[in-house]
């Protein structure tokens, strides 16, 4: 079978028959194996039959980049939903990501009756600890008729997955597994000091390093060195941090990775790509310097436009060599030559720990061009002082863990699934979970945490015999901090606010300060008793969650952007906001998008009080401009 004027792989035709023959199919595949063009097939058939199909992916970015790739192939049969941005939303194809999709199923499904597929990218995100609920529960509570097309990495317990989706949906579900890579992965170490080594050979070649070297002031071998004299560029170079990427990018910049004409071109490419998204040079000198050397760096700290713009230009082939963290395995699809990891461990949160190894596929994956390479070349960094050969060799050559459930409802969803299934019934939620799938009967800990959840609304007002109350229908509007915005809005801290003021509220609703950031004070003039007035409502509402045994509780609110906030909403430039806070920019934007994203929707759930609906649009006016408004950056190109 032909399509795309290539020939199809196996596995391709056999998920390409399952969804001609309109059944739901899970299709899990090694990265880079080619299971996009599954998708493809399944929106061209449906543009043909004219039916609707929603795509969904796990992050804005892929989202967003399919936005393009599809835009230019169909035009305004492409719409897409992010919660940053809506264009085209009744268009027969669109793009969302998973939470918009479980959002509109709990908020509003009648939406989604007319959709013939829904598409789910990496739907491996299952087992992701902190948005991982969002694909089980949209596939537990998407209408009926709906037929889903699981796209996934390789994962060792497909078969029971696919019987727990066969046992929600009613429907028997098309397997396709394969551990098929056109591109085949040689995986080797670099010991510093040493050189390549084999995995087998790690002892060896640790013990080579610590062996003294005959010769003075004779530079140890270096990793990029090697990449370029062994033809090994582009690189993916994966780093654990944002300041690893910095500092290695910066550090590599005695390399020359160009020849005069490729650095001419870069920095043509660069300059005009600056230009389409109307960019201030002077605010990347360096990625500009960086980008001469055939080199960038890129991670969630950068401002979305600068992302971006290094995403552009690695599609180019002209960048050589990409200090990354993991996002840009998930968030964009773009192989290289050779994948580095900088080390096999990273911070967690609480220690170091060693990648599981689906983790570690998922960027090993990036390595190896199809009709460019013949095998994709990964290497990881040996650390001398903590790995040891046994856990390199169970990360690189180990099982792929199996998707575990995280299944773990919202206040939010929880009050939706209460209005539409009633007291009794909403308690059957957990009982078609996956967890409760795997472990063969329900789940004392997850029915305790809904129990826990029912009760601490009861207390808090928002049901009461057996249906919602007012707060109980405005917290079920929204999706993300429904009780924060709820419980203020009860307390009356919006009654009286200024457009501006309502901006810095939410804010701070949204906002979580990362360690050893700074932010300037902002004197709290007619906002202190309502400041004040917040963190007693919440405390209130957590004091519930405690004594239901609750033990992740509601945030508080965090007003360390409100001199920001004020500020941009003023008028101030971007740039100036570094005046008053020492957030990375590309914090800074998300925190203000998320802000943006529940002012719309506060506007919308209170759209009956039209006064406060009125100040709330013109807040959300104020904060959605220049570098904060993801559309207009999509509407540039």
């Amino acid at each position: 079978m032909r399509y795309q004027g290539f020939d199809l792989y196996p596995f391709q035709e056999q998920a390409i028959r399952s969804v001609e023959s309109g059944r739901s199919v899970l299709v899990s595949a090694p990265t880079g194996a080619g299971k996009t063009v599954i998708a493809e097939y399944a929106i061209d058939r449906g543009l043909e039959l004219g039916q609707r199909i929603v795509y969904t992916s796990p992050v804005k970015a892929l989202t967003n980049q399919k936005y393009r790739d599809f835009h230019g192939r169909y035009g305004d049969k492409i719409g897409i939903m992010t919660g940053d941005v809506t264009l085209h939303p009744n268009a027969p194809i669109l793009l969302m990501t998973t939470e918009i999709l479980r959002n509109t199923i709990h908020e509003a499904p009648d939406r989604l009756r007319n959709i013939h597929y829904v598409i789910m990218d990496e739907v491996h995100y299952i087992s992701d600890v902190d948005r991982g609920t969002v694909w089980e529960e949209s596939i537990i509570f998407a209408p009926k008729g709906i037929n889903f097309l699981g796209l996934s990495a390789t994962i060792s317990n497909l078969e029971q997955f696919r019987g727990w989706v066969e046992s929600v949906r009613g429907e028997p579900v098309d397997l396709v597994e394969t551990d098929f890579r056109p591109v085949p992965l040689r995986h080797w170490l670099w010991v510093p000091g040493a050189g390549v080594a084999r995995v087998s050979q790690m002892d060896k070649a640790l013990a080579d390093a610590r062996r003294p070297k005959r010769g003075r002031g004779r530079r140890p071998p270096d990793l990029i060195d090697h990449l370029a004299k062994e033809n090994l560029l582009s690189c993916l170079y994966f780093c654990f941090s944002r300041k690893e990427c910095e500092a290695r990018a910066r550090a590599s910049q005695r390399q020359h990775l160009l020849d005069k004409k490729e650095q001419k071109e870069i920095l043509r490419l660069y300059d005009d790509l600056c230009d389409r998204y109307e960019v201030e040079e002077t605010g990347a000198f360096e990625l500009r310097k960086l980008a001469s050397r055939g080199m960038l760096y890129h991670h969630a700290g950068m401002l979305p436009v600068y992302k971006e713009i290094v995403e552009r230009l690695f599609t180019t082939g002209l960048v050589k060599l990409l200090f990354t963290t993991e996002t840009f395995a998930v968030g964009v699809n773009m192989p290289a030559r050779s994948v580095v990891f900088s080390s096999l461990r990273k911070f967690d949160g609480v220690g170091f720990s060693y990648l599981r190894t689906l983790g570690y596929y998922q960027m090993a994956g990036r390595a190896g061009r199809q009709g460019m390479d013949d095998e994709g070349n990964v290497f990881s960094v040996v650390n001398a002082e903590y790995d040891s050969q046994k856990d390199v060799k169970r990360v690189i050559f180990g099982k792929v863990e199996p998707l575990v459930s995280r299944f773990n409802l919202s206040y939010s969803a929880v009050l939706n699934l209460y209005a539409s299934l009633g007291p009794k019934e909403i308690m059957s939620a957990v009982d078609r979970s996956f967890a409760t799938w795997q472990r063969g009967g329900s789940s004392k800990k997850d029915r305790a945490l809904l129990e826990a959840r029912l009760q601490v609304l009861d207390r808090a007002g928002y049901i009461k015999d057996g249906e919602l109350t007012g707060k109980g229908r405005l917290a079920a509007r929204i999706q993300g901090y429904e009780i924060q915005v709820t419980e203020l809005f009860w307390a009356g801290c919006f009654e009286t606010l200024e457009p501006e003021e309502c901006a810095i509220m939410i804010a701070a609703i949204v906002f979580e300060a990362r360690r050893g950031d700074f932010h300037q004070r902002m004197d709290a003039g007619g906002l202190g008793p309502f400041r004040n007035r917040a963190r007693k409502r919440i405390n209130e509402f957590r004091r519930h969650e405690q004594r239901a045994g609750i033990e992740d509780q509601i945030k508080q609110p965090d007003f360390g952007l409100s001199a920001a906030v004020s500020a941009w909403a003023r008028g101030a430039d971007f740039d100036d906001l570094r005046n008053f806070t020492s957030s990375q920019q590309g914090d800074l934007v998300r925190s203000l998008r998320m802000t943006v994203q529940i002012l719309r929707q506060f506007a919308w759930s209170a759209k009956e009080d039209t006064e406060l609906n009125d100040r709330l649009r013109k807040a959300n006016e104020l904060v959605n401009r220049d570098e904060i408004d993801a559309e207009r950056q999509l509407s540039l190109g």
